[in-house]
């Protein structure tokens, strides 16, 4: 039986790749070839692609008419502008919610990832990869899944610019690397190497640095103009967004590394957050359909190869539901 899900969940996965594909530059000849070889390889095949297909088209259409759940959605960005109305679907709450979450990248965007990130990246891993990149310094960097870095070395530092997801670093030490200190630029702020182990999270509105050994000089730069430092010890942690540093709190090495085990450790961690990382570990977004549900905390250890497992398990301690739109996205409302 659970081989008969694990081939049922590739068949659906290998459609909706196709499916999205389609929907960017046209196929080469090779594609076209490899397409129509799959699509007769079994008539699964071709059933999973039509749905598919079926849904994506749905998906365009409630661009046009997002409904009541615009003005709510947590993860929405403007949709995409249309020529002309189309009628009224009655897709509902859930149909805008993904209408939502199509932002003006379009849907490849949405399925693949930032195209710039992509484009701006040294070193990237796919949705559920992790895997270890050894720096020309000799530093290594532990890539969480959907993870995107860009190094910037010269002769003064060593940058390294995360541009999504998680990594842990281990760099080479100042005096080995000819005097160069170790820093990790992630969105408005930094993080300065004094020792050898710290992990850097973007997260959806906020980076969140955590020190495993030695020391770490994070430096978080306000909208205001303002610029705070924080020095961490083993131990500790920090999160910073457009307004500023946050306090420093202590935090678990094993929680703040869990992700390097496959699991995912959340303690009193808000919804919002959780769906982030849960969303690196699947192609199909994750979207939680209000800003309250969003800040609701959420408390467990979960197994990264069972994402489905643990939105049912959180939707079910939350008390919400969840709402599934073929492979493209999951709901919790």
């Amino acid at each position: 039986m659970a081989d008969n899900r694990e081939n049922r969940d590739q068949v659906e996965q290998a459609a909706a790749d196709w499916t999205v594909r389609l929907g960017g530059a046209p196929l080469t000849s090779g594609e076209r070839a490899k397409l129509d070889v799959w699509l007769a390889a079994s008539p699964a095949h071709r059933a999973a692609f039509d749905h598919a297909r079926s849904t994506w088209a749905n998906l365009d259409l409630l661009k046009a008419d997002p409904g009541p759940l615009r003005a709510d959605m947590t993860t929405a960005v403007s949709p995409m502008p249309i020529a002309q109305p189309v009628p009224r679907r009655r897709w509902g709450r859930v149909g805008a919610a993904v209408a939502g979450a199509v932002g003006a990248f379009g849907f490849v965007s949405f399925w693949f990832g930032d195209p710039l990130t992509i484009l701006r990246a040294d070193h990237r891993t796919d949705i559920g990869e992790v895997r270890t990149v050894a720096l020309e310094d000799g530093s290594r960097v532990n890539l969480g899944p959907a993870t995107a870095i860009a190094v910037h070395f010269d002769g003064r530092e060593r940058r390294v610019e995360l541009l999504s997801g998680v990594a842990l670093f281990a760099p080479t030490p100042k005096a080995m690397a000819g005097g160069r200190p170790f820093v990790v630029e992630a969105a408005n702020g930094e993080a300065r190497a004094l020792g050898t182990r710290f992990s850097v999270d973007r997260l959806p509105d906020a980076v969140r640095v955590a020190v495993a050994q030695h020391d770490v000089d994070v430096a978080a730069h306000a909208a205001s103009g303002e610029t705070a430092h924080a020095v961490l010890s083993p131990g500790r942690q920090v999160r910073y967004d457009a307004n500023g540093l946050g306090s420093v709190a202590g935090v678990e090495v094993e929680q703040a590394e869990a992700w390097r085990r496959g699991r995912l450790l959340f303690d009193a961690s808000p919804l919002g957050d959780v769906v982030a990382e849960l969303n690196r570990y699947r192609r199909g977004q994750i979207i939680v359909a209000n800003p309250a549900l969003a800040r609701r905390q959420v408390s467990g250890l979960f197994d990264a190869k069972d994402v489905d497992g643990a939105i049912a398990t959180i939707a079910t301690e939350l008390g919400a539901s969840t709402v599934s739109i073929g492979p493209f996205a999951t709901i919790i409302r």
